[in-house]
């Protein structure tokens, strides 16, 4: 894998350390999705601002397309108790990709007051408990038949295991094992709160996008060729069921709209889709 060069890893380790002490304060020149990304540790260039949202990220450094015959065999042994479609669903999707700019990888970013936990390991549970309501509401109001499956021996990031949902809709084509939601949360730091993010305290217990393997992420697959699921109306009502203080990055080419991939980034807020555009255009 392609690591950064040493001037921009220079750079980005200042920017990272001079984020550290202070919250980041709002950039009235760029939009609310870029300013709620920058907080959330996604800094690197290629993700910025376009004057219709389309033209957002750098086109020479989009995601690549997935190796599907390598990813198949990514583990040394089939995900237990899972069905084959769903073993190489899992190991199929991006879910462990870790690509060095955090652009490029789906991202769950979070402020949780710090009113809410008395440690990091409570706060990482409660977490996961928001994020798990979040699918069951997505699940009831698309009239979809939602499964988390605990039985399952999963890899693990920062420490924790990767949790799976399944997710069966005869409408949507997702039949059994065709469609699964996978999401990690890393082990939040106690931290400060940027002031515009809604419903946070001034200390909360973060979840950040900037470590290149230790990251929070939510991702759908569908091993239909059809990709007839709405995607991105799943996200969006995840995100109306996640806190204020919760948002979702993903990159060019990972949600689906009537089919078709959007091939620029959009970012979840509060159950809206968010485009990076300009703010005399938004």
């Amino acid at each position: 894998m392609k690591r950064l060069a040493p001037l921009t890893t220079a750079i980005l380790a200042a920017a990272l350390a001079g984020c550290a002490a202070t919250p980041r304060a709002y950039n009235p020149e760029e939009s609310r999705a870029l300013n709620l990304a920058r907080a959330g540790g996604i800094y690197d260039m290629d993700l910025r601002d376009s004057e219709d949202g389309t033209r957002s990220y750098n086109k020479g450094m989009l995601v690549p397309l997935l190796d599907l015959a390598s990813l198949a065999t990514s583990f040394g042994a089939p995900l237990r108790h899972l069905s084959g479609n769903q073993t190489f669903l899992f190991n199929a999707t991006d879910i462990l990709m870790t690509p060095d700019n955090p652009s490029a990888r789906p991202s769950l970013m979070g402020w949780m007051p710090a009113s809410m936990a008395t440690s990091e390991a409570q706060a990482y549970e409660q977490y996961v408990n928001l994020v798990d309501q979040a699918i069951r509401v997505a699940a009831n109001d698309m009239a979809l038949s939602a499964t988390k499956l605990s039985n399952v021996e999963t890899p693990e990031i920062d420490g924790h295991p990767l949790m799976l949902w399944s997710i069966e809709s005869t409408e949507h084509g997702c039949g059994a094992g065709q469609c699964v939601v996978a999401y990690n949360i890393k082990t939040p730091n106690r931290w400060k709160s940027p002031a515009y993010v809604e419903g946070a305290e001034p200390e909360s217990y973060n979840i950040a996008a900037n470590h290149p393997e230790n990251y929070s992420r939510l991702v759908f697959r569908q091993s239909d060729e059809q990709l007839s699921f709405p995607v991105d109306e799943f996200y969006r009502t995840i995100s109306g069921a996640l806190p204020s203080w919760m948002v979702v990055y993903f990159p060019p080419g990972t949600v689906t709209q009537d089919g078709e991939p959007l091939p620029y980034p959009v970012l979840y807020e509060q159950g809206q889709r968010l485009m990076f555009k300009e703010p005399d255009h938004e």
